[in-house]
């Protein structure tokens, strides 16, 4: 055995003693914050909250980015007991719209219902042990009546650490639950995000806040204070940021490919059959999240209002062009909070969450079918507060990601949609199309591609 076999041998059994290669190209880290135009935003204005982001010549590193505020809630006169905050939803709750462009106007991400898409696809992404709902201001835990099970008490601590009206909440959201051009490993170019500026549409409070333990208040506005965005930013080495601008000028910009969902709604109504087609032109579609909820509500504290209806779905199968997911039509005999279990395995498969046990989502079979108020033709009785969101992925190999399937005017994509009969009341569904987008990034602009 030669002594270049041994070596190799000595480290495939983990018995290489010698100081690692030093192979960082990073000459200086640090977290860099980027604060909004105003200190404070006043729900009752309507207003958005506006950040321009400063990386200078720093590449970033998404994960690591995230934003963060402080939150007050004003109660209307009144109200005597009561914590209120964010108990089926995160923070995120607070913004109808978020709109991210780059520095030179080109509109890099937009969500038209960010808010929905946060309460309705991120429990699909974290696990039931994630930490980052927490920091995100997501109240989850037995109310005070029920605290003596230690076994279930205080997934995330007590009503009192989550609200909102005694005094300022702090909350972290990560940038990557809503922002796709955060969520790869990749660092993101200095062209990118230096000077981007991210729009965020504040959402009425009664939309935005529920009460979080028992009692009578009911918010009449909140207060967002010192808005501000931390980036985990990368000064490089001068040979490697020559290197990449060299690159840039021979090939007019770095390729950076990022996913980003667009928001499309339909309208059922009362039929027990809908066909939801999306019109979005896209070269590689990734996913289709979709959900069906009460479309008239009563407006209250009590209230969730950006998640779903209880499961109520017999029948399920998509068509892209001729092919169809899956080949047979998913058919639900019975009681879908019963028999929903292929249901939930198409959307856990989608999620490419069947292959192991380890990291289960945090949406469990019996959360899918089994959560949230039936639909009712009275809309004091209607409360969108279930996590029935159906996916399906169209990657094409299990290995890739980036794998999608285009759509357009002579390849659409169409769910097909069965209710359970007899429907009483109206519905409407919420439908995000998570796509590639490629941004190609020079020093003068973005040329965006999808």
């Amino acid at each position: 055995m030669t002594s270049n076999d041994m070596s190799k041998l000595l480290t495939v059994n983990k018995l290489k003693y010698q100081l690692p290669s030093n192979l960082n190209i990073v000459e200086r880290r640090q977290n860099k914050v980027s604060f909004a135009d105003q200190n404070s935003y006043l729900s009752q204005a309507g207003s958005e909250v506006v950040i321009r982001f400063t990386a200078s010549t720093d590449y970033v590193y998404g994960p690591n980015s995230f934003l963060t505020f402080d939150i007050e809630t004003t109660p209307v006169a009144g109200g005597t007991s009561g914590e209120i905050g964010f108990q089926n939803e995160t923070a995120m709750s607070l913004f109808s719209r978020v709109l991210y462009e780059d520095r030179s106007g080109a509109e890099l991400i937009r969500n038209d219902r960010l808010n929905a898409y946060c309460a309705q696809v991120g429990p699909w992404k974290y696990t039931k042990n994630a930490v980052t709902p927490a920091m995100a201001g997501k109240f989850l835990g037995d109310e005070k009546a029920t605290r003596t099970n230690p076994a279930t008490f205080g997934t995330h601590g007590s009503e009192e650490n989550y609200d909102t009206t005694s005094d300022k909440l702090s909350v972290v959201i990560p940038l990557r639950h809503f922002l796709g051009i955060y969520n790869r490993e990749t660092l993101v170019p200095s062209m990118l995000v230096s000077g981007s500026l991210l729009r965020l549409q504040l959402a009425p409070a009664l939309e935005a806040l529920t009460i979080i333990g028992v009692g009578d208040r009911v918010p009449a506005s909140y207060t967002i204070s010192n808005p501000r965005v931390v980036l985990d930013s990368m000064a490089l080495a001068p040979v490697v940021q020559k290197n990449l601008m060299e690159q840039t000028q021979q090939s007019g910009g770095l390729d950076f490919s990022y996913t980003t969902a667009y928001y499309q709604s339909g309208n059922p109504g009362s039929n027990p059959a809908f066909n939801l087609q999306i019109n979005k032109a896209v070269s590689r579609c990734s996913k289709l999240f979709w959900s069906s909820r009460a479309t008239s509500t009563e407006a209250k504290v009590s209230n969730s209002n950006h998640g779903t209806e209880k499961l109520a779905v017999n029948k399920l199968d998509y068509r892209l062009g001729d092919l169809y997911f899956p080949q047979r039509v998913i058919d639900v005999v019975g009681s879908p909070q019963k028999n929903g279990s292929e249901l939930y395995q198409n959307s856990l498969q989608s999620m490419n969450r069947m292959r192991t046990d380890e990291n289960a989502p945090w949406i469990t079979k019996n959360i899918f079918c089994c959560s949230g108020v039936p639909l009712d033709a009275t809309p004091a009785n209607n409360d969108n507060k279930g996590y029935a969101t159906h996916v399906q992925s169209f990657e094409m190999s299990s290995a890739l990601e980036y794998s999608g399937l285009a759509i357009n005017n002579s390849r659409t994509l169409e769910a097909r949609i069965g209710f359970t009969t007899p429907v009483v009341g109206d519905r409407t569904i919420d439908a995000w199309v998570e796509y590639v987008k490629l941004a190609k990034c020079n020093q003068l602009r973005c040329i965006l591609k999808e």
